[in-house]
């Protein structure tokens, strides 16, 4: 867990995505339970998922859950105190699906490949020339 606050993470979710999208995430979901619901990767209804682009979104989410998680983001929330925060199943499930990140061995936590941390760095590069 996270010594932060769900205001604080809010917050620095909220900064990431102005400097990256210039505007504040819509994407904020927090519990006070972690997710179950989606504690198995195969129930996070990824079938469907055809995300071929990045978008400024996804690139200042990714940031985010980056920075939360230390690349390891589990798959029923990233915790803070009091909470639980859900990273956009979207989102993830096409990190996955580009091999920027992978299902651990222990199913719980979708961990980024060596090919996802050069694209956040990418990411990153871009904001010291905004």
């Amino acid at each position: 867990m996270l010594d932060m606050n769900e205001s604080t993470a809010r917050r620095i979710i909220d900064a990431i995505a102005v400097a990256i999208d210039g505007k504040p995430s819509s994407a904020k979901t927090f519990a006070p339970a972690p997710f179950t619901e989606l504690a198995d990767f195969d129930s996070w209804g990824q079938q469907n998922n055809n995300s071929l682009n990045d978008t400024t979104r996804t690139d200042a989410l990714t940031v985010a859950y980056l920075l939360l998680s230390g690349g390891r983001i589990p798959l029923q929330g990233i915790q803070v105190q009091g909470a639980f925060f859900r990273p956009d199943k979207w989102i993830v499930g096409a990190l996955v699906k580009k091999g920027r990140a992978q299902v651990d061995a222990s199913g719980k936590y979708v961990v980024f490949t060596q090919d996802g941390w050069d694209w956040m760095a990418g990411i990153l590069e871009k904001l010291k020339t905004a």
